[in-house]
């Protein structure tokens, strides 16, 4: 060995361990619910008898008892007020108002669709 030389101990490298991850584990989908189907609207008939009346309506819970949501059409042979309105079965609340002030008098009609 040359004079000038050191002996160094030599000691082998720690091997860097990496840290081991895990696999991901496959996202899961969530099954969203499936949407309930809206139900069926039915057309319900609505008629009133107002001899005098210029324009009738039916004013109700089903429209936020709007008079002037749904007109009804006079039949000229029978003198007689009538609408269709489609509905989501149930029970609403309703009045007819002739020309466009005077209200049935009295309780609330029900319908039942």
């Amino acid at each position: 060995m040359p004079k000038n030389s050191k002996i160094v101990d030599v000691k082998p490298a720690a091997k860097k361990t990496a840290a081991v991850k895990a696999p991901k584990a496959a996202a899961k989908k969530v099954a969203k619910p499936a949407k309930a189907a809206a139900p069926k609207k039915v057309a319900v008939e609505f008629v009133a008898d107002c001899p005098l009346a210029t324009t009738v309506s039916v004013a109700g819970s089903f429209n936020d008892w709007a008079v002037d949501k749904n007109m009804l059409k006079k039949n000229k042979k029978t003198g007689l007020w009538a609408a269709k309105i489609s509905l989501v079965p149930g029970d609403y609340e309703y009045k007819f108002v002739c020309d466009g002030k005077n209200w049935d008098e009295g309780e609330n009609k029900i319908k039942h669709v």
